[in-house]
């Protein structure tokens, strides 16, 4: 499951997750109400008297002491891998936003320019020229690329 938590963040291993927890917490539970019932056991006179040896009762106090410790580690393991699996599904998400996020920037650069050339308001560059479209597609062209590697210096874009 660990191996699995940093290679992907599929569903399948979230459910698994889910579900390992789920069992991890019925199994506590039920470890904890067998540690409150042998609590009343030992402190019964008949029950303890009816052991035979004095080492059986350290025995299992002993197992049951093991058995809740290692149940605790068991979850706080869960714990961890899920919350690896947020962290990476954290991280694919904002590498994911500050790639859409720089692309979104540098079409908006020629977006801007064509925007501000379609107006009708007269008087623009290249206005009453054969070649006024062009002009604007390789300045569009031109500034989207200056963009783009403006972004990908300062690794924006990553």
């Amino acid at each position: 499951m660990e191996a699995q938590s940093t290679e992907t963040t599929k569903n399948e291993y979230l459910i698994e997750i889910k579900n390992i927890k789920k069992e991890a917490v019925i199994l506590e539970h039920t470890l904890d109400t067998q540690h409150q019932a042998l609590e009343r056991l030992f402190k019964l006179a008949e029950f303890t008297d009816n052991l035979a040896d004095e080492a059986m009762i350290y025995n299992i106090k002993t197992a049951e002491r093991q058995i809740t410790k290692l149940i605790a580690i068991y979850r706080d393991l869960i714990e961890a891998i899920s919350g690896l699996f947020t962290d990476i599904m954290s991280n694919h998400l904002n590498h994911l936003m500050k790639y859409l996020d720089s692309a979104a920037l540098v079409i908006s650069v020629p977006s801007l320019i064509a925007g501000l050339w379609g107006m009708n308001t007269g008087g623009l560059p290249g206005e009453h020229t054969k070649f006024g479209f062009l002009m604007m597609i390789i300045v569009s062209l031109v500034l989207a690329l200056i963009t783009w590697r403006i972004l990908r210096s300062k690794k924006y874009n990553d």
